[in-house]
Order: structure tokens, then sequence, then C-alpha cells
């Protein structure tokens, strides 16, 4: 009996010895909340000074998100997001990548108010620049921050409202010292009014004399305050009904380009409040109202210019005020819920909310909506996924009520085929949010699919074509050697297409799989509940559960058949794997009771081009360790679930094998985690290519030996994502330093010798890897 490889660490273990080979692992993750737009609940926004925005989204509920620059022009999304980048927030923790507001300060940086403190992020240096501070690391309350801004003396401020799992108020960090400030409930440091315990805006307006002033909108009415820089003393504002009282700030943005500062003034009568400005002199300017000047419908706000200001009201129309009046700039989305609004230095207008962002064209008029459904992998629960012969990934998905569909990944962007794509997209014209079935027909470079309950369509670029299937669902379908399409049913139902005619072939039970053979012409393997079979439509090679011994036909029953070479296929079972002869009718049984298999209830998933067979072993009760299994038939191994760095979860509903230079890639659809990629190379590792006049992936460092820090050189041959990480010699990412796009030529980062929780790492060996498109290459540094 052999032994069992069921190493914990081998999810993110770069180096393993299995039957005499080399393999090295690594992970990569699309889930909607970190592709594209990142969710459709959108907070914090900030454009950037080419015009390209930083957007701030996150999934409710999944708690993935970050924040994102989309690239207008190549429609392409940048992402940072808690999936890759876990300093950004813990997924179990509510609100952790849920970021509410973004600024830049005179560097440069960008600092960020999330739910649970302060993000710091640079956009020249990238991923390794992520820096967050919380009330596990400062005295930041732990409340959620929801308003930042930065002072002239580039000291950041916070509002921060108090919530369930952290405290509210005031704070102040200075960079250039590392100094922190905290004023809440009970504080009475600097003049701080003792009783107001959280914020929830603050607007930081410059003094003609020098110093600053920030505005501090306390949670409540009637609790605006005031702290001068110059006394470092808070002062609350009065309120006593009299006319000209500043009582609110009316968002985030409050302080415009000109450093005139607007704010919700008591008037006395009318409407009681009055939206005005004040100018750096102290000069109160009341220009004309808004259409709904309420302090309760301004859902968002933004101050710009000299004088002017944007407004999104609570049906979601935008109003813009160009310094003479209020003008409509229409809805950008219907529905309330929106959160912030931004504009560019080209008069373009960005608004968020719950339902993605939506730019509005100065020069059209015109509204563009993103959101997950046409930016996005916008399903966690990804049915089926195919790969065509350009290397597009093609998947279902079902975003929700009325925008299921399917999606194409081109490696960098993902295109919806859906209801709600807003033009970057294509439709889905049928009366179902899901699509079941998904596969590329290399015969006719045509897609098939299977909305569900309305038959099989195939589409060919421009056209849907029903393919006259007689069920109207499909559990699967696959393409023989001769080309002809082959579909299982439900129920007793498998049948193939020629010459535009569906033929019958006796099957009995739940059709649960069908694989093309590799071997014999014209045949394919279905797999039932009850039934494996090797047809061709005329020859048959049939077993049933009566013809496992090892299975009792009244409790037991098949689940999955993969075909391996030469007639060989593979059987899972609730009691085990079957190793299914079909030239001889024999079979080889491995359970718990005589191998070291990790768990009797088996569902085979694929053969890899190393000869390994894939299985899941999802619902055993043989063991409690769940994962992606493997047997090169001598060992078998086990890639352990695990929540973050490894196999997001055991139960795989899809697996599909894409060969890459030196290895594969497994991509793997993880029920509610959607899609992860393991890539699997099994060639000499460790070594990277030696540095040439020609284009190649290569990484160097100097000084190596180092003390203190090391810079690290790669060299691009192309533009594209790329991913710089540092593990220990037990497998483990210590730092990830890049994760973001490169161009093509030499770049470089620094490793201050931490971890990516600051921390220094001890002496040793270190392995430095980077991955960009389909190539990869590793060295070894030494830390003293």
């Amino acid at each position: 009996m052999k032994k069992l490889l069921a190493l914990a660490i081998l999810a993110s273990m770069p180096f393993l010895l299995f039957s005499q080979q080399f393999y090295q692992y690594s992970w990569k993750y699309y889930t909607t909340g970190n592709t594209g737009i990142q969710g459709d609940y959108i907070e914090g926004i900030w454009i950037d000074h080419d015009g390209d925005p930083y957007i701030a989204g996150y999934t409710p509920g999944f708690e993935e998100g970050g924040f994102a620059k989309f690239i207008q022009n190549e429609n392409r999304w940048v992402n940072y997001s808690n999936v890759d980048y876990p300093v950004i927030g813990d997924i179990n923790d509510l609100g952790s990548s849920r970021i509410s507001d973004i600024e830049e300060d005179a560097n440069g940086v960008l600092w960020m108010a999330t739910w649970r403190g302060i993000l710091k992020f640079d956009p020249l240096i990238g991923a390794s620049s992520l820096e967050f501070w919380g009330a596990e690391n400062s005295i930041h309350p732990g409340g959620r921050t929801l308003d930042i801004a930065i002072a002239p003396d580039g000291s950041i401020w916070a509002a921060v409202f108090s919530v369930e799992w952290g405290n509210g108020g005031l704070i102040h960090f200075n960079p250039a010292t590392n100094q922190w400030n905290y004023w809440g409930y009970g504080s009475t440091a600097n003049n701080w009014p003792e009783l107001i315990g959280f914020c929830e805006n603050l607007s930081i307006q410059e003094k003609n004399s020098g110093g600053y002033i920030v505005w501090i909108d306390g949670a409540g009415w009637n609790t605006l305050i005031n702290f001068d820089s110059d006394t470092e003393l808070f002062t609350l504002q009065p309120f006593n009904n009299n006319p000209g009282e500043v009582i609110a700030l009316p968002g985030i943005d409050c302080v415009d380009d000109a450093n005139n500062l607007w704010a919700f003034r008591f008037s006395g009568s009318g409407n009681f409040y009055s939206l005005d400005y004040t100018t750096p002199d102290g000069t109160w300017v009341n220009p004309p109202q808004p259409p709904s000047n309420s302090e309760n419908d301004i859902w968002a706000f933004k101050a710009y210019g000299n004088g002017n200001a944007l407004i999104i009201d609570g049906n979601s129309n935008v109003w813009q005020y160009d310094g003479t009046s209020w003008q409509n700039r229409g809805v950008w989305r219907e529905g309330g819920f929106s959160y912030a609004v931004d504009i560019d230095v080209n008069g373009n207008i960005w608004a968020t909310g719950v339902g993605g962002t939506a730019k509005r064209d100065a020069a059209t008029g015109q509204w563009q909506r993103y959101r997950i459904s046409n930016s996005s992998q916008f399903d966690y629960w990804v049915e089926d996924i195919s790969f065509d012969t350009e290397g597009n990934v093609w998947m279902t998905g079902n975003a929700g009520g009325g925008v299921g569909g399917f999606q194409k990944f081109d490696g960098t962007r993902w295109i919806g085929y859906n209801n709600s794509n807003y033009g970057i997209g294509y439709p889905f014209p049928f009366p179902t949010d899901n699509t079941e079935v998904i596969y590329y027909r290399p015969s006719n470079g045509e897609i098939v699919i299977n909305p569900m309950f309305n038959s099989l369509h195939s589409w060919n670029g421009s056209n849907y074509t029903s393919l006259n299937y007689s069920n109207d669902r499909s559990e699967g379908v696959v393409e023989d050697s001769q080309n002809r399409l082959w579909s299982i049913g439900e129920y007793y139902d498998l049948n193939y297409l020629s010459n535009n005619t569906w033929t019958s072939v006796p099957f009995m039970g739940l059709g649960a799989s069908i694989a093309k053979d590799p071997s014999r012409p014209g045949t394919i393997w279905a797999g039932s509940s009850y039934q494996v079979l090797r047809t061709d439509g005329t020859y048959n090679f049939s077993m049933v559960t009566e013809d496992f011994q090892e299975l009792d036909p009244q409790s037991d029953g098949l689940t999955t058949v993969v075909p391996a070479a030469d007639g060989f296929a593979w059987v899972g079972t609730n009691q085990g794997l079957a190793k299914v002869n079909a030239n001889n009718g024999t079979y080889q049984f491995y359970s718990p009771s005589n191998s070291d298999i990790p768990g009797e209830s088996i569902t085979p998933l694929a053969v890899t081009p190393d000869g390994r067979l894939w299985f899941a072993n999802f619902g055993s009760s043989t063991t409690s360790t769940y994962g992606l299994c493997w047997f090169d038939g001598t060992d078998f191994g086990i890639i352990p679930q695990q929540q973050t760095g490894g196999l997001p979860h055991a139960q795989i509903y899809d697996l599909e094998v894409k060969v890459i230079p030196n290895g594969y890639e497994l991509w793997i659809s993880c029920a509610s985690r959607g899609i992860a990629v393991l890539e699997v190379i099994h060639d000499n590792v460790g070594i990277s290519k030696p540095i040439s006049a020609e284009p190649a992936l290569y990484l160097q460092n100097y000084p190596n030996p180092f003390s203190g820090e090391t810079s690290i050189s790669f060299n691009l041959p192309e533009d594209g994502i790329t991913h710089i990480s540092i593990y220990d010699m037990n497998g483990k990412v210590v730092r990830d330093l890049a994760g973001s796009f490169y161009q093509s030529g030499t770049s470089a980062v620094i490793w201050k010798g931490d971890d990516n929780q600051g921390r220094p790492v001890n002496p040793g060996i270190y392995i430095c890897r980077i991955s960009s498109g389909d190539t990869s290459t590793s060295i070894r540094i030494a830390a003293q």
C-alpha cells in the first residue's frame, strides 16, 4: 500500500517531488470580487490625472472586493482585491474590502477610507506598496471609516462611524512622523466635544493666512466641528436656530478647487436649510438652490472648480451647478442608493452606487453603465467551462435575476452574454437566467449552450441557432472525432447529432457526464448514476452498478466517468474509484479499505498530460479532509481545501485542463467561490532563464545575499499582468511584491526583507517567483 501524500501546504508550495518528477504549483482566482468592476456595490471613486478612474467595489456576503483602475481606451481593468492581496482585508470580516473614499496626496499616493481602517496605495509601485492600518496595528478605533481627507501638511484625517465591530470618532495620522491621534466619545483633548463619539464626513479648507481648517460633521444633526491647525483646537459650531449658522456638510468632497467650502446653513424660512459655500476669506455665497436642497435628499456630493458642484438625489438624478444654475444631467441608473459622484477634466461625470458605476460623456450627454455583468466574472457558481482554440475561456454564469447567461474571458477582458451588458457585450435572448452547459465545438468554431429549460443552441459569433434538440435540458455535450455532437440528458437520454438529425442511443440512469474517447474513432464515454457506457452509436461497452462487486445496487451508485487512453476509463462511485478496461470488461477498484485513496465518495474530473487522474472526494465520510485529489498510478495525493491561497472549495462542478509550456493549468469551478486555476509546472523549475538579447522573462536581484533590502529586476517580453511573490522553503507565500500591469521591458521592485504584515523575515533562503502571461520563472534569494 502506497503512502498518501496529503500535504496541507501543497496549495502554495512551489517545489515538490512526486514519482521522480519535480512539480511547481501556483494559484490564481477569478471571482466577481477580483475581476472587472469587482462587485455591484460601488462606494469610492477617484479619477486619475490621465482621466481613468479608480473605482472601489465589493460583493456583499462574500466580502470580496477592493479597488480597480479602469483603462478606458483598452476596456481593461487592473484589479487590487483582497482575493489576491489579503492585506486589503479578510473575507471573514464584514466590510473589510469595502472602500468608501479615495484621496491623493502630494506624492501621488492614494489613501482610502475602508470599513475597517485606512488603506494606502502607491500607483507607481503597485500591489507591494499596499499598507493597512486598523484596530489591530494602530489606534484606529476599528469602526467604519466613511471619509478621508489630506491636509496641506500631508497629514491624513479620517471620519470614523461607530459600528458593531468598532468604535467611531476622528483620526489624524502624520505619515512623516508616524504619529497618530484619535478623538472619540469621552475625549476632551484639544477641546474635543466629549459627547460626540463618531463622525460621518469631513473636508479641509486652507486658510489665506496659512494653516487649514478641518470641517468635521459629527454623526447626527447640529454636530459640526472645526479644527484650526494653528491653535490645534476644536470648536463645536453653535446651533441656536439663528440664520447663517453652519449645521452640516453635504457629502464627502465639500471643498472645491478654489478652496471654497460648501455646507448647509440654517436659513430660518422656506426649506430652513440653504446649501451655500464660503470663500477662503470667510465670505459666504448663497447660490441658487438645487431642485431638492434637503440634506436628506443628497446621496452624493462633489465640489469642484470655482463654485461648481455635483449632486445625486434620491432618485439618482445627477444635477450639475455650473456657477449660474443647476442643470439636470439625467438619471445615471434607475433606483436609489447612489454613493459617489466625480468629474474629470473633460467634463465627463462619473456616478456610483448600488448597481455599479456609469459615465456621462460630456460631448454626447449619454450615460455608459459598467457592472459585473459587462466587465467581470459574474458568477460564484459556474457550472461549466470550455476552451476554444484561441485560448479563450467560455463559462456559464448567473449574475442574478434577469442578468444571467454566459461569458467569455480572453485573458484580459470579460465579455458578457446577458441582458445587462449595456452595449459592452452580447445579448442572451432566452427566458432564463442560467446557462447550464457550454461547449466549444472544434469542427465549426461555434459555442453550444443550454439555457436552462430552453434546449441546445449554437452561437456563431453573430447569431443563435436552435439545434432542434428534443429535450429542454442537457447535462453535457461533446464532439467526437467524426464531428458528431453528443448530448447526455437528465434521465435515460443519450443522443448524437449528425447531418442535422438527432439519433438516440439506449442509455440508463440520471445523466452525469460525457467525454470524448481519446483513442477510438467516433467514440464517447457517457456516465450516469447507474451506467457507464462506451459507444460510437453502434459499438457499445457497458457496465452498471451490479457489475461492480464492491457496490450494493440498492444503495450505491456511480458519479462521473473520465476516459484514459487505449480503452481505459476512470469511474467514480460512492464507495471508491474504479479503473475500467473496456477491452476485456475487467476493472481495478480502489477504496479506503485496500488503498490510500483519500475518501470513498469519488468524482473523477480529468486526466492530465503527465498521466495523473484528478478527482474530488467531497462528501466522503471516511475522511475529514476534502480537496482536489490526484492519483499517478502509484501514489494518491490531495490538495486540501483552504480558505485563502489554495483550493477555495472542495465541491467542484467542473475541471478543465489547459496545456501550457512545461505543464498545464487546471481550471476549477468551485461551488460558491468562482474559478480557481492551479498552474502545474513539471519540468526543471527554480532555474531562471538566462539574460540574453532576445526578449525573455527573467529575474535577477542585487545584492544577493542582502541585508535590509534588495532590488529585484525583471524583463517582460510583452505587456501584461505580472505577479511577483516571495516563498519560504516550506512553500508558504511570505511577501507579494507585484500583481499589476507592467509594460514590456525591464522593471524593478524592492523587497525590504519583510512579510505581507510588514514584519522582518528570518535569515535564510527564499524563492522569488515571477509569472506573466503563460510563462513563469524563479530564483533563490538569501536574506541575512
